[in-house]
């Protein structure tokens, strides 16, 4: 009887002699392993076991991953260094929360301009009225009198205070009503008007400016005088018990003068929104112009903005100072 031979082909050729297993415990005629070389190299059974060992290797451990700490402390120095990119970076990821900061800041900011002209316009005038009274004071006055031009020049000492809740709604205004509609308006516009083309230019502009901004102007007006019923200031809070003096007897007067929320829109609507659209169509038309030329989209509202400052500053004197100084 013929030995089996099993044939195994091996990169090493290396003979094995197996027994085979008997169940009556005799021992039995062993098969013989014969290993016959691959008619292939060597080299092609090395890639071979070489990829068998690295198929069945464990992986390598994840690397550690930056804590928190670090992650900030790295894109720290990119807002120090660089805020322009850090900016530009914010507008493609978060283009709306980005736009609503911004333009509530810038709305802020301005409003606080026009307190801050007006507060030192009011200081020079009172120095130059009091600086008057005290050359024209009689030496032999009584003492009441005295006692009148100590107090009047203490008030004019007095540094002048901002008026906080009035800067915080025009802040809301900014950022939740201006920079979402901007947003949307201006995608809009270059989407149904696009091209760079002076015809295209001129029909944006007439859109925004035509159409567009006697809406806005008026809605912004609107929601501001909804707002300083909703959010009074101090001064009309504390009426006449607080002291306040002529400022915020003035400030008293106008809101007791326009009433209730409708009587006080309409009065505002119908004496600062003409003025309001001259003076607006003098400062926008020009830099509308620029920017739907020039601008790309994405910067438009920032470049809107910046041109917003000032015209949150006139804003803030017409519906406040230029009202207080015509009731």
């Amino acid at each position: 009887k013929k030995t089996p031979i099993i044939r195994i082909a091996s990169c090493h050729g290396i003979p094995l002699r197996l027994k085979r297993p008997s169940s009556s415990g005799a021992s039995s005629s062993p098969y013989v392993v014969r290993f016959n070389r691959p008619t292939t190299s060597n080299t092609g059974c090395k890639k071979r076991l070489a990829s068998n060992d690295a198929h069945h290797r464990a992986p390598p451990p994840p690397p550690p991953q930056p804590s928190s700490s670090s992650s900030s402390s790295s894109s720290l120095p990119s807002i120090l260094h660089s805020p322009l990119q850090w900016y530009i970076h914010k507008l493609d990821t978060h283009p709306l929360m980005t736009k609503g900061i911004t333009s509530g800041l810038i709305s802020g900011s301005g409003d606080l301009l026009c307190q801050y002209i007006i507060s030192s316009k009011k200081e020079k005038e009172e120095e130059g009225e009091g600086g008057n009274k005290r050359h024209n004071t009689n030496t032999t006055a009584t003492a009441a009198t005295n006692h009148d031009t100590t107090n009047n020049d203490n008030d004019v000492d007095k540094p002048q205070s901002f008026d906080w809740l009035r800067t915080a709604r025009f802040t809301i205004l900014g950022s939740f009503l201006v920079a979402p509609v901007v947003h949307v308006w201006y995608g809009h516009l270059m989407r149904s008007i696009p091209g760079g083309g002076v015809s295209s230019v001129a029909k944006r502009l007439f859109c925004d400016q035509g159409l567009f901004a006697p809406i806005f102007t008026a809605t912004f007006i609107s929601c501001l005088t909804v707002l300083e019923h909703v959010i009074p200031d101090e001064n009309e809070n504390d009426g006449d018990g607080g002291g306040g003096g002529d400022d915020t007897n003035a400030m008293s007067a106008v809101h007791n003068h326009h009433g209730d929320v409708y009587t006080h829109l309409t009065t505002r609507l119908r004496n600062d929104l003409p003025e309001a659209l001259v003076v607006g169509w003098s400062m926008w038309v020009p830099s509308m112009a620029f920017m739907f030329a020039f601008v790309p989209g994405k910067f438009q509202v920032l470049f809107s903005n910046g041109v917003g400052f000032v015209w949150n500053a006139y804003l803030s004197w017409r519906t406040h100072e230029g009202e207080e100084g015509g009731s």
